[in-house]
């Protein structure tokens, strides 16, 4: 169908039709870009949400560990057992064992530090020429040790003690895998390792809160220090 209409009126047809067709074009054009702009942010948002969720659950995947590092024979063993002495004294629970080094039969012990029970774990039988079978391994004292372990499980002190987790344990020997469980709970630990300790770190994903050395070694007071404000910091979290 046909419609007549002069100039006039003609002009004022197109008109509002083009101001229609640029109203429209606007509408578009602005909704476009807003719905642009919120899908990038989300975008970003989202990214930066998820990259924060992935900062935290590494961060909480970390173990917090007080760990006494030195070349054996350094006085590590001695060191653990004056600063256990000086935590007790002050009411801290502690439950675990402590290594004990017989140099006459070179053999090793472990020694529970709550109840001072003893069990034989190691004895020497070779050479270093014969390592990694160097060692007698005593069935009954890891035994042993893994129950220490499971009754500080079961029933959780202000601080757990091993003494010490090393070469063994990173290849799943000894108390590797109470060890690994020891890491899993929210049990505050206190243990020794000696020249495996970057290993031990990366293994058990553990963030040594406080490293001791052979230069703290003569001052157990100031560690004791360090140690019980750290068991305070733990318990807060």
């Amino acid at each position: 169908m046909l419609i007549q209409c002069n100039y006039r009126e003609a002009t004022v047809l197109i008109r509002r039709w083009y101001s229609g067709c640029i109203g429209q074009l606007i509408v578009i054009y602005v909704t476009t870009f807003t719905l642009a702009y919120f899908y990038i942010n989300f975008i970003i948002l989202l990214r930066y949400k998820l990259f924060a969720l992935f900062l935290n659950y590494n961060f909480l995947q970390l173990k917090t560990i007080i760990i006494i590092s030195g070349d054996k024979g350094s006085g590590k063993s001695t060191f653990l057992l004056e600063v256990l002495s000086l935590l007790r004294n002050d009411g801290v629970v502690v439950k675990g064992f402590a290594a004990v080094h017989e140099f006459e039969t070179d053999s090793y012990l472990i020694k529970n530090v709550a109840t001072n029970e003893e069990a034989l774990i190691l004895q020497r039988v070779g050479g270093y020429e014969k390592r990694p079978y160097h060692f007698h391994i005593f069935e009954e004292g890891v035994e042993k040790g893994s129950d220490w372990i499971e009754d500080i499980l079961e029933q959780s002190p202000s601080i757990a003690v091993i003494d010490e987790i090393g070469g063994y344990e990173l290849n799943g020997k000894l108390w590797s895998d109470s060890f690994t469980r020891l890491v899993d709970s929210d049990i505050p630990i206190f243990t020794v390792s000696t020249k495996h300790l970057e290993q031990v770190i990366k293994k058990w994903n553990i963030d040594a809160s406080i490293i001791f050395d052979s230069d703290d070694f003569g001052d157990p007071n100031k560690a004791f220090e360090k140690v019980k404000k750290w068991i305070q910091l733990t318990r807060k979290q």
